[in-house]
C-alpha cells in the first residue's frame, strides 16, 4: 500500500535538493478555549501561537528540536523538510520525489535523519539542505519512527516487516527482527533511561526493549488494555518511559519497576499521538482525532490544561523546543497547514 494511503487510512479507518525561503510567518490567532490546569501555577497555562507552513498542502506530521535553535519537521505530502525558527520564520528543503517522509530525528553527527516509507529508504540531510538516501535491504519494510540511539547511531522501525534497524553515520544499515515478527507493526522508537531502545508494537499491544550493546531483546511488556495500539513514545524528564495508546484512548507510563500504568483520556476516540515535556513540568500530547493538545502531570497522573484547536485540526507530532516551549504540527484536509507553539509565561 502506498505510504500516503496508509497514513490516511489508519487515521480514518483504524478507531533535487535546494531550498525555498518562505516570506514572513503568518501567525494565526484562533479562539482557543482552555480549562485551568489541575496542577502547577495558574500562569503556566500556555499561550497558543500558530504559523502557516509555506506550502499549503504539506501535511506536517513530526517535529524535532535541532542543533541550531530551530525546530525541524517532516512534510509528508510535499516531500520536504521544514525548519521553523523561534520567531516563526520558516524555510523548506526539497527531498527526492515519492519520499513520503515520516519520522525525523537529529543524529549524533548534527544532521537531520528521516524515514522515507514511500521509497523504503533512510535519509540524511545536512542543516544546509544536502540530502543522501540509503536503501533498506528488504522488499517492503515501510520505515516509520526514528531516533538517535545511545551508541551514536540512528535507529528506526519497519512497520510492515517487524524489524528495527541501525544506521551508522556512513549509512550502513543492519536489521534486527522483533520477537513478535510481522505481528508487531512497530511505529515509534526511543532511547530509554536504561540505555536500551524502547519500541511501541502497535498491533501486538506490547512495548519492546532492545540492548544495542548485546544486540538482544528483553521480554516485551504487554499493555494491559487489549487493542490499545501503543503509538508515540518518549523518555520523560522523570526518567520514566511514557507512551500513547491510540485506540485505547489512554496515556501510559512504564514505572521504574517495569509495570505499565494507564490513564484514561476523558473524551472518547481522541487518538492520542505523541508526547513532549513542557516547561510547566507536565507532559503535553496531541489528540489527532479530537483536534486537541492535552496535558498530564507525570507525578499524579491527573490531566491538566486542554487546548482545543480550530475545527478540522489534526495535530500529530509534538516536541519541546530550545526555548522550552512546546511545538507541534497541525494538518488539515482543506485548510493551510500549521506549526503551533505553546508559549509558557
Amino acid at each position: 500500500m502506498n505510504a500516503r494511503l496508509l497514513a490516511v487510512g489508519m487515521f480514518a479507518g483504524f478507531a533535487l535538493f535546494g531550498c525555498a525561503q518562505s516570506g514572513a510567518p503568518v501567525p494565526v490567532s484562533p479562539s482557543v478555549p482552555m480549562q485551568p490546569a489541575n496542577v502547577g501555577l495558574p500562569n503556566q497555562v500556555p499561550v497558543v501561537k500558530l504559523f502557516n507552513t509555506p506550502t499549503g498542502a504539506s501535511w506536517p506530521d513530526y517535529i524535532v528540536s535541532g542543533p541550531d535553535r530551530s525546530m525541524w519537521f517532516s512534510e509528508f505530502y510535499t516531500d520536504k523538510i521544514g525548519k521553523v525558527r523561534m520567531n516563526g520564520q520558516m524555510t523548506e528543503f526539497s527531498l527526492p520525489d515519492n519520499t513520503d517522509i515520516e519520522g525525523i530525528t537529529i543524529g549524533a553527527d548534527g544532521n537531520i535523519w528521516f524515514t522515507a516509507p514511500g521509497a523504503n529508504k533512510i535519509g540524511r540531510m545536512t542543516p544546509q539542505g544536502t540530502v543522501s538516501t540509503f536503501n533498506i535491504p528488504a522488499s517492503n519494510p515501510d520505515p516509520r519512527g526514528i531516533t538517535r540511539g545511545p551508541d551514536g547511531n540512528v535507529w528506526y522501525v519497519e512497520f510492515y516487516d517487524g524489524y528495527i534497524g541501525r544506521v551508522t553515520p556512513d549509512g550502513t544499515i543492519t536489521r534486527f527482527a522483533l520477537p513478535e515478527g510481522t505481528e508487531s507493526s512497530p511505529w515509534a522508537i526511543v532511547t530509554g533511561p536504561d540505555g536500551k531502545l524502547w519500541i511501541t508494537e502497535s498491533f501486538a499491544d506490547k512495548i519492546a526493549r532492545f540492548d544495542p550493546n548485546s544486540q538482544t531483546f528483553a521480554p516485551s511488556l504487554t499493555v494491559p488494555t487489549q487493542y490499545a495500539t501503543p503509538w508515540g513514545i518518549i523518555t520523560a524528564p522523570d526518567k520514566h518511559v511514557w507512551f500513547t495508546e491510540r485506540n485505547g484512548n489512554k496515556i501510559a507510563e512504564v514505572t521504574s519497576k517495569g509495570k505499565i500504568k494507564e490513564f484514561s483520556i476523558a473524551q472518547p476516540g481522541s487518538y492520542p499521538e505523541t508526547l513532549a515535556p513542557g516547561k510547566d513540568h507536565n507532559l503535553w500530547f496531541t489528540e489527532m482525532q479530537a483536534g486537541n493538545v492535552g496535558s498530564i502531570d507525570p507525578k499524579t497522573g491527573k490531566f491538566g490544561a486542554l487546548i482545543t484547536l480550530s475545527s478540522g485540526s489534526i495535530p500529530i507530532g509534538i516536541a519541546q523546543g530550545p526555548n522550552k516551549n512546546v511545538w507541534f504540527c497541525i494538518s488539515f484536509y482543506n485548510q493551510p497547514m500549521q506549526i503551533g507553539e505553546l508559549a509558557f509565561r
